[in-house]
Order: C-alpha cells, then structure tokens, then sequence
C-alpha cells in the first residue's frame, strides 16, 4: 500500500463557519512583516500565523505586495489617530506638558504595539515610504507647534530654527521609541518620560545666540569668513 501524504497545512485550516476577519488577517500579516521583514515573509507563513489558508490571503488582498500596503495603510492609520488625540487631549496645558504628553504618545504607542512601531519603522520597503513621509509630517507639523510656542514665551526666535527643532524632537524621539518597541524588559513610560526629560532639559538649555545664527544665515554655498 503506498504511503499516505500528509494534508497540505497552506490548504486546509478553518472551518468555513470560523474563516478570520480581515482584521484578524490583518494582525497576522503585520506580525509577520514585523517579525521577518517584508522580503522574509511570506504568504505561507502569514496564512500559518493567522491559521487559514494562502488562497484566503490571495482571495482577500491579493498579492504580498498588496497584503503589505493594505497593512501599512491600517498601521499609519492607527498611530495618526492615536498622537492626534493625545495632541488634542493637551489643549489648554503649558507648552511643556503638552511636549510631555507628545513625547509619552510616542513611547505609550511602541509599548502597547511593538509590531505595529517596528513594521512603521523598521521597515525600509519603498512601498510605504509615502505612508511613512505623511506621518512623520502630521506628528512633526504637531510638535513644531509646541516649539513655536515655547520659544515665544522664552523671547526667543521661532522661525527656521523651531523647524529643526521640531524635526530633531521627532528625529530623536522616534529612534528612541523605536528602542523600547524591541526591548519587552524595558518599562515604555519609563523610557518615555527620561526621554521628556531629555528634550525640555534641551530646549531650556537652547543658546540664543544659535537661534539667531539660523535667522541670519546665508544662503547655502555662501560663508562668511
């Protein structure tokens, strides 16, 4: 009697009466790009993770590329919504708790959903870069606010110098979130007020005498000797 041959597990997995939602798919998918990188995964191993079948990726999104974006564009989405409304729940504090409330945003996100910070920002696939460039534009746009008006009430110059500022905050603010979403040992709102800590201690410190630097500087390739 010849041997049997074991079922095809990319086949057969659900019932039909209990086939996953999307976003279920969805979840699955966006551990796995975290977990591997968009040219490790595959739809074989999605359709594992999520216990159905490549034909149910196929039938629902289409192709790897398509599944990705799909992921991407629900990842941006989520984390739009979620600084925005910490940036609206700040309204009527001092500029600096509203700089903290930003900062903690940040890192309370990375806590709460690693995989979807990592596949954000671990991620260099050109087929979220103008997902990531919009992001990174709303939360900039946000924070260089917060700069504006921390240094006008510090009498200080708030024209391109708050621009870089804000770009900095973000820059560095990012990186360092970044760092807790892969560190699960590391406490997220611990992490996220020492980084608070860190940017008022730097805009407080900040020398004037820069600011001013950049509202006078000359065009690019032209120096003063």
């Amino acid at each position: 009697m010849s041997r049997q041959s074991s079922p095809d597990r990319s086949s057969a997995r659900r019932s039909p009466a209990a086939r996953p939602t999307d976003d279920e798919l969805l979840d699955a998918a966006r551990a796995v790009f975290a977990e591997r990188g968009y040219a490790q995964a595959t739809m074989g191993l999605i359709a594992d993770r999520a216990d159905t079948t490549k034909p149910t990726l196929y039938a629902h999104f289409g192709d790897k590329a398509a599944l990705f974006r799909t992921t991407v564009t629900r990842e941006v989405a989520a984390l739009r919504d979620w600084v925005i409304r910490a940036h609206e729940s700040a309204g009527g504090h001092p500029v600096e708790e509203r700089v903290r409330i930003s900062v903690m945003a940040m890192f309370g996100y990375a806590g709460a959903h690693p995989e979807s910070f990592r596949l954000l920002f671990d991620s260099a696939v050109d087929e979220m870069s103008n997902e990531r460039r919009a992001l990174a534009d709303t939360i900039t746009t946000h924070v260089i606010g917060q700069v504006r008006e921390h240094l006008h009430r510090h009498g200080r110059p708030a024209g391109p110098g708050a621009d870089l500022l804000g770009a900095m905050m973000v820059g560095l603010v990012g990186r360092a979130a970044m760092h807790v979403s892969h560190s699960p040992g590391l406490d997220p709102m611990a992490a996220g007020e020492l980084a608070t800590g860190f940017v008022m201690a730097a805009l407080r410190g900040l020398d004037p005498a820069l600011l001013d630097r950049l509202e006078t500087a000359q065009p690019a390739g032209q120096f003063t000797t």
